[in-house]
């Protein structure tokens, strides 16, 4: 088979296989650092001349051992600017020679950007290329022709390659602080970070929520004063809570979370979720994060839904369920004196029967409302017609003077009621004075029942 009919019977264009080959073989050695693979594409019988100075072997195991001592010595390098052209001087016989910049990656730390010259001699071989020369230069050793005294351009182009990838790092920085500024002034809960030097904090970053948060514009927020680790505008008796939640952030990643109150500037409070954290500490001072969220929708509705479960829905005083809680609770055992009062609604089933179940409503409303008066965010309804109040420390006539009252103003609206009561001002008990005030109550309405049976007899 002659020489053309050797090159139609190829699958590839040996000019184009030459130029790949050579590329490949330049970057396993510069980008990837492994022997492996550049011998793939080498003849038996092959000749190296490398860039530096006495780099110069002929056989393939000779080279082979060559290039395992090099792997691992050569730092990750980007290859860039490659320009080859390639010839056929004779037949089967391919020369591709090119020139490339070959920079060290940045982060390796290395910084050095040099020109090179290549030139590999590949001949035709049982249908393949075998690569049987290779001839890698720099156009300069250390000192090239203009140089006095120092490489000065070697060490130009190295300066300059520095410079352009401190450039790119810098861009990267900025672009990514640009990006990290947007998320922290876009995200909906303030972010707070601040340099703590014993127990005085210097605000290092305040986002936008901040502001919005507090109700004013970033300048006057950058004007505050921070040194106590949060903002002046929260309510005092909150702040010393929280004083004591910073005390307690002595390690990394010890966190803190806690509701605070915080007066806005236009008046209006609103409740805060401050999440606190220790992120690191330095030999100089601590790195202090806050997050801080607006729950005061959150907050409403859990007063608003406490509120409705403990609420008689009728009268609006507090019912069986708030009042069995304040006898699970003890209450009362820490007080100096505690009074308790049962009024029980008599004639109610009589009203329904004759007037109606809306007549009896009105008549237990206007009942809650007498007793409520007088003692006013301490009233339950603890059954249809029964309502009981609890005074805290009250001396025992104005209980008692109380509890007249509330009679009187329930004669005055043609209300019969019976009313138990019991004061202690020692051992004072909400469960015992329970008992010992329903006890009387009964009593009371057991009176008023043999009463009315003798008049209507």
């Amino acid at each position: 088979m002659n020489a053309r009919e050797q090159l139609e019977e190829l699958q590839f264009d040996p000019f184009e296989e030459a130029e790949r080959l050579t590329r490949r073989q330049l970057h396993l050695h510069y980008c990837e650092n492994r022997s492996e693979g550049i011998n793939e594409f080498w003849d038996d019988h092959v000749s190296w001349f490398g860039a530096s100075e006495g780099e110069y072997a002929v056989g393939r195991e000779t080279i082979e051992d060559i290039f395992r001592t090099i792997t691992g010595h050569v730092v990750k390098c980007n290859i860039s600017d490659e320009q080859f052209d390639v010839i056929s001087p004779v037949p089967d016989v391919y020369i591709c020679s090119g020139v490339f910049w070959v920079a060290s990656d940045p982060e390796t730390g290395v910084f050095i950007r040099i020109h090179q010259r290549i030139t590999t001699v590949f001949h035709l071989v049982d249908g393949e290329l075998k690569c049987c020369h290779m001839h890698l230069s720099s156009p300069y050793s250390e000192m090239i022709e203009g140089d006095v005294g120092f490489p000065h351009r070697v060490a130009r182009q190295t300066y300059d390659y520095m410079q352009e990838a401190l450039a790119k790092a810098r861009k990267q920085i900025e672009e990514q602080t640009a990006e990290l500024d947007s998320i922290y002034n876009t995200v909906p809960c303030g972010i707070l970070r601040f340099k703590r030097v014993e127990g005085t904090y210097e605000p290092l970053m305040l986002n936008h929520a901040v502001a919005e948060l507090i109700g004013t514009t970033d300048d006057e927020l950058a004007h505050m004063d921070w040194s106590e680790g949060f903002s002046p505008t929260i309510v005092e008796e909150d702040a010393a809570k929280l004083r004591s939640a910073l005390r307690e952030l002595r390690e990394p990643g010890d966190a803190v979370d806690i509701l605070v109150r915080v007066q806005r500037h236009n008046g209006d409070i609103i409740y805060v979720n401050s999440c606190n954290s220790l992120i690191s500490v330095n030999d100089d001072c601590e790195i202090v994060q806050k997050i801080a969220f607006d729950i005061t929708d959150r907050v409403m509705m859990e007063k608003t839904l406490e509120r409705m479960s403990y609420e008689d829905g009728l009268t609006g005083l507090y019912n069986r369920t708030k009042f069995n809680r304040e006898l699970q609770e003890g209450h009362g055992r820490e007080l100096q004196s505690l009074g308790f009062a049962y009024f029980d609604i008599n004639g109610l089933k009589a009203t329904n029967d004759k007037f109606g179940h809306m007549a009896g409503d009105d008549l237990i409303c206007r009942a809650a409302g007498h007793v409520n008066h007088s003692f006013a965010g301490r009233t339950y309804r603890i059954g249809g017609d029964e309502f009981v109040a609890i005074a805290p420390d009250l001396s025992k006539d104005d209980f008692e003077h109380k509890v007249k009252s509330i009679m009187e103003h329930m004669r005055g609206d043609s209300i019969q009621i019976a009313v138990g009561m019991s004061w202690r001002d020692h051992d004072c008990s909400v469960m015992e004075q329970f008992d010992e005030a329903d006890k009387r109550m009964y009593e009371d309405k057991a009176a008023f029942y043999r009463t009315h049976d003798r008049r209507k007899a």
